[in-house]
C-alpha cells in the first residue's frame, strides 16, 4: 500500500491538487474538463480532501503587498519545545511553526504589518513566550518562492488551459496600502481560498459584483494570491528540510531567483545575515538530500551551506494546525495586521 493510499488520497487526487496549484479558483467545471472528470466528481472528491483535512486552499499576501516578514530559530528549555511550538502557533502573525533537528530546536516564519509592528511581536510576544531559550532573527528582505509550487501531476498543456482566465499577476507591482475591505476580503478567504462570491458578499456585507470587482483587482495588482496545500507525506515526499546559505551579495538574488523555481522548493528568500538565503525543500527521502546540496554548491561559485535542519513535525503550516501525519486539524489564521 502507498503512502498516498494509506492517506485516503489516489492519483486523481492528486491530479486535482496539482490542477488546484495552477488556479486555486477554477470552478469545478474547468477542473473537470482538464482532468477528464465530471463536475460533481471533482467537487464530491475536493469535499472529501478539505473535510479530512487533506488539502486546503488559503489567501496568501502577493508580492505588491507591503509587508515586513522572518525567519525566526528558537532553542528552548529542556522538555518545553513542544509547548513553545504551540504557543508560537497560536499567534495569528507567525505563519508556520516546525520542529526541527540540529542547533536550533525549531523556526518559525512570522509576518506583520511593518518593520515597528515586527519588531513589537519578537520582543513583546516571542521573547517572552515562557520556555523560549534564545532566538535568532533574519528579517526577510526579498521573497522569491513561498506561495507557488507544482506537483508535476498535470502536464504542461493541462497546466496552461487552466491558466486562461486566471486573474494571478504575473507583471510589476504597484505597492499600496491596503484598506478595510482589502483586509476583511484576505481575512475571509484565510479559512476557505475557495470560498463563493455569494458566502463571501454575505460575510462582508457588500455585493457580489462589488466582491468580485475588489478580487479580481487585487490577484491582478500583485496584492493577493492563494496556495494550495496538502498533506506532502501522502504524495511521497517524507522529509522537509530547512537551508541556511551563504551566496556572495552580487549573486543572492540571482540564486534566489533560479532556487525559487526549483520543483522542490517550498520557501526561498534572501535574509539579512551572514547566511543570507534561507531555502526550505520537499524531498522524497533522506537520499535525495545530498543530490540538492551537490546542486546547490554547484550552480554558482563562491556558495557556502551553513547549516541544514531536518523537519522532524509540522506544528503550523500558513495558519493551519496540524496533526503528527499531517493533516490539518484547525486553524489560527494569518493576520498580519493584528
Amino acid at each position: 500500500m502507498t503512502a498516498a493510499e494509506r492517506q485516503g488520497i489516489d492519483e486523481d487526487d492528486v491530479a486535482l491538487i496539482d490542477a488546484l496549484h495552477v488556479n486555486p479558483r477554477a470552478s469545478f467545471e474547468q477542473l473537470g474538463a482538464t482532468l477528464d472528470l465530471s463536475a460533481v466528481t471533482v467537487g464530491r472528491r475536493w469535499r472529501k480532501l478539505t473535510r479530512s483535512g487533506a488539502a486546503w486552499i488559503s489567501s496568501a499576501p502577493g508580492p505588491a503587498m507591503p509587508l515586513a516578514g522572518a525567519v525566526v530559530d528558537v532553542t528552548c528549555a529542556a522538555g518545553q519545545v513542544t509547548e513553545v511550538a504551540r504557543a508560537l502557533a497560536e499567534n495569528p502573525r507567525v505563519a508556520s511553526v516546525h520542529l526541527t533537528s540540529g542547533t536550533w530546536d525549531l523556526f518559525a516564519l512570522i509576518v506583520a504589518q511593518d518593520i515597528a509592528s515586527m519588531s513589537a511581536l519578537l520582543v513583546d510576544d516571542l521573547a517572552l513566550t515562557p520556555g523560549v531559550h534564545s532566538t535568532r532573527v533574519r528579517p526577510i528582505m526579498e521573497l522569491f518562492s513561498g506561495a507557488h509550487w507544482r506537483l508535476g501531476a498535470i502536464g504542461p498543456s493541462a497546466a496552461h488551459e487552466l491558466s486562461v482566465g486566471n486573474p494571478e499577476h504575473h507583471g510589476p507591482q504597484a505597492v499600496r496600502e491596503p484598506d478595510a475591505f482589502d483586509k476583511a476580503l484576505y481575512q475571509a478567504l484565510q479559512v476557505d481560498g475557495r470560498m463563493s462570491l455569494r458566502d463571501l458578499a454575505n460575510r462582508l456585507g457588500r455585493s457580489e459584483s462589488a466582491v468580485k470587482r475588489r478580487l479580481d483587482h487585487l490577484t491582478r495588482c500583485g496584492m493577493l494570491t492563494f496556495r494550495t496545500d496538502f498533506v506532502r507525506f501522502a504524495g511521497g515526499w517524507h522529509l522537509y528540510v530547512a537551508l541556511s546559505l551563504r551566496v556572495p551579495d552580487e549573486l543572492l538574488y540571482e540564486m534566489g531567483r533560479d532556487i525559487g523555481r526549483w520543483p522542490e522548493t517550498r520557501v526561498c528568500a534572501a535574509v539579512a545575515g551572514a547566511a543570507n538565503l534561507f531555502v526550505t525543500a520537499q524531498l522524497h527521502d533522506l537520499q535525495a538530500l545530498e543530490p540538492l546540496l551537490r546542486r546547490i554548491r554547484t550552480t554558482r561559485p563562491g556558495i557556502e551551506i551553513d547549516d541544514r535542519q531536518t523537519v522532524l513535525r509540522s506544528i503550523k503550516s500558513w495558519g493551519r494546525l496540524l496533526a503528527p501525519d499531517g493533516r490539518a486539524v484547525d486553524v489560527v489564521p494569518v493576520i498580519p495586521w493584528t
